[in-house]
C-alpha cells in the first residue's frame, strides 16, 4: 500500500512537471465551431471550496449531435487538464463533453485505512461520500456542496445559462439533477472506480473504466462491487487497461462485475475490431515513461503518456471510439 501511495505522488509530480496552474477561466477560448473552456468549479456555485481547479468542457458545434454526455472524472490527486485529448475524443463523435472537477485525494483509497477495516463496506462508504456528500466515513470529508453530484449538477446549469444555444439543459431534469440515462461517465483509476459505483447509484447509459482498481489487501474485489447495476445489468459497463499495469486486479474487478459473459479479454494491438468485447487490454508503449508502472497505468487516458504513431494521432484513438460508442 505505501509503494502505491508513493506512485501516486511521483504520478503527481509527474503530471504537474512543466504544466502551469489551471486559472479560472470564464469566457471561452474562441474556436471556429468549438468550444473549449476551462471553468472554476466556483464559478458555478460559491458553496465549492475544496479541490478548485478547473472543469474542462468541450463541445464540437460542428458534427452531430449525439444527445449524450460525456463525464470524465481523473484519477488519484490528477485533474481534467491531464485528460483533454479523451474529452476532446467524445466531443468530436458528437458528445457534449466535460472533465469534472472531484474531490479525489491521492491517500483515501491507498492506505491500510480500509483494506484492514473490519467493515466490508469501508470502500463503497468512502465513494458513497465523495459522491453525495452524505456523511458516511472519518477517512474522507466531503460536504453536499463539494460533491461530485453537485459539482456536475451545478456546473452543467452554469453552461446552460452560459451557453443557451449548445443545448446543455437537456442533461438536466426539472428539479436541476442530472438525466443519468443519457450521460455515459468514464474515468481513470480512482476514477475509473468512481464510474463503476455510479453504475450501482444511477442507470447510465454508460461507464468506462480505464485503468481501474479496487481490491482489497487479500486481491479479492471490495463489496460495492456485488450490488445490483441500476439499470439491471451490467451491460453498460467496459473497461480498458494496459496488460503490464502493476496497479491493477482488474480482471478481479471485471470477473466481479460479470464483464467476461461479454466476451474474452481482448488485447487491441493491431486490431480494427473488438467483437463486442467489454474488457479491453493493450500491450502499447506509454509515450513517456515507458517500461514503468506509471508509465503504463496512466497510458490508456493520460494526454502525456497515451502512445501516438508518426503523424501524432492517438494509437488508442479507435478503442476510445469504441468504447465511446453507443
Amino acid at each position: 500500500m505505501k509503494v502505491n501511495l508513493l506512485l501516486f505522488m511521483l504520478l503527481l509530480l509527474s503530471f504537474g512537471c512543466g504544466q502551469k496552474e489551471d486559472t479560472p477561466v470564464v469566457a471561452p477560448i474562441p474556436v471556429p465551431g468549438k468550444l473549449s473552456t476551462f471553468v472554476a468549479p466556483v464559478i458555478t456555485d460559491a458553496a465549492i471550496t475544496t479541490y478548485p481547479d478547473s472543469h474542462y468542457v468541450y463541445l464540437n458545434r460542428t458534427v452531430t449531435a449525439r444527445k449524450k454526455l460525456l463525464v470524465f472524472l481523473p484519477g488519484a490527486a490528477a485533474k481534467p487538464s491531464f485528460y483533454k485529448l479523451f474529452v476532446e475524443t467524445a466531443g468530436d463523435l458528437g458528445y457534449h463533453a466535460l472533465g469534472l472537477m472531484y474531490p479525489n485525494p491521492a491517500g483515501a483509497y491507498n492506505t491500510e485505512a480500509c483494506a484492514s477495516s473490519t467493515d466490508a463496506n469501508c470502500f463503497g462508504k468512502l465513494r458513497q461520500e465523495t459522491l453525495d456528500g452524505t456523511d458516511q466515513t472519518p477517512l474522507i470529508d466531503v460536504n453536499p456542496a463539494n460533491s461530485t453530484l453537485n459539482r456536475l449538477a451545478k456546473l452543467l446549469a452554469y453552461l446552460a445559462k452560459t451557453y443557451p444555444s449548445d443545448a446543455w439543459r437537456q442533461y438536466l431534469d426539472a428539479s436541476g439533477q442530472p438525466v443519468w440515462t443519457n450521460i455515459v461517465v468514464a474515468g481513470h483509476s480512482q476514477g475509473a472506480g468512481h464510474s463503476g459505483f455510479m453504475t450501482k447509484n444511477y442507470p447510465l447509459a454508460r461507464a468506462i473504466l480505464l485503468a481501474n482498481k479496487n481490491v482489497t489487501g487479500a486481491s479479492q474485489p471490495v463489496a460495492w462491487y456485488a450490488l445490483p447495476n441500476a439499470t439491471g445489468s451490467n451491460a453498460n459497463v467496459f473497461g480498458f487497461t494496459h496488460s503490464q499495469d502493476e496497479f491493477a486486479d482488474q480482471q478481479i474487478v471485471w470477473k466481479a462485475l460479470k464483464l467476461d459473459g461479454y466476451g474474452p479479454v481482448l488485447n487491441v494491438d493491431g486490431r480494427t475490431s473488438y467483437n463486442g468485447s467489454h474488457t479491453l487490454t493493450s500491450n502499447q508503449a506509454p509515450a513517456s515513461l515507458p517500461n514503468s508502472t506509471l508509465g503504463f497505468h496512466s497510458s490508456v487516458a493520460v494526454d502525456r503518456f497515451t502512445p501516438r504513431i508518426a503523424d501524432d494521432s492517438l494509437i488508442f484513438g479507435p478503442v476510445w471510439t469504441y468504447l465511446l460508442t453507443l
